[in-house]
Formats: C-alpha cells, structure tokens, sequence
C-alpha cells in the first residue's frame, strides 16, 4: 500500500485589532433616526384635536394617502393644511379624473350634516365611491 504525503502549511495568526462596539451602536442610532424621519413625512399631520370616528363592526381598508379630512366643524384638510370650497371644488375634480374612489379621515363629533354635504360634493364632482376612515373600538 502506497502512502501519499502532502505538506500543510499554517498560516501564521496575526492578532488583529478588536472591532470598535461604537460603530455598530452609530450604526443602529441612523437607522433608527432614518426611520423617524420617513415614518413623519408618510402622512400629513391631522388638524389640533381631531378624534377618530369608531366603528365596531365592519372590515375593510383604504389608503389614507391623498384623502381629505374632515373635522368636528366641518373644516376639510387636505395635505396637512385647511382647504376653502373652491379649492375644494378643484380638488375633488382632479380626484375625480384619476379615480373614482375617495378616502375621507371623519373626526368622530362632526355632524352628520357634514359629513352628507362633502359626500354630496364628492358625488356632484364625478366621484362614486366615498371610504370613510375609522378605528375599531375597543368593544361594544
């Protein structure tokens, strides 16, 4: 029986210098700032004391983005900033042009006769379809 030999070769360790634990710490402190300063521009801020609308049956979900707001006086936000009935009107007419879905966020003490009036608006400007955004009580 034939033996086959093959020299191995170690190779010399070299004492490397520790891994600063600071890098990592920086590292996770940017991310988290990055995520901070996304999570903020997403969606515009609500008006001062708006209070969602709660509903305790029902599914669904809709995208807030690009929704209006209306508030306990019947005021309607768009984009984080109050609009007027003429902006409004125009508002409602481009929504209608590229959709025929539109969200509204309702804060839970406006009247319903607001409510019936932007769904009114809504409906006179070509859109068909109204998705009012609430958030599920906690129980009945």
């Amino acid at each position: 029986m034939k033996r086959y030999t093959k020299p191995i070769h170690l190779q010399e360790l070299i004492p490397h210098r520790r891994a600063d634990s600071s890098l990592a710490l920086i590292n996770v402190v940017f991310l988290l700032l990055l995520f901070l300063v996304v999570s903020g521009t997403l969606r515009p801020p609500l008006p001062d004391g708006f209070d969602w609308a709660e509903t305790t049956q029902g599914e669904g979900a809709s995208s807030i983005q690009g929704g209006l707001v209306l508030t306990l006086d019947g005021g309607v936000w768009v984009d984080g900033s109050r609009v007027e009935r003429e902006e409004l009107n125009k508002y409602l007419a481009e929504a209608a042009r590229s959709s025929d879905r539109l969200t509204v966020q309702v804060d839970k003490r406006a009247r319903m006769e607001f409510v019936a009036a932007l769904a009114k608006q809504a409906r006179s400007s070509g859109l068909t379809a109204l998705t009012l955004v609430t958030v599920q009580a906690d129980g009945p």
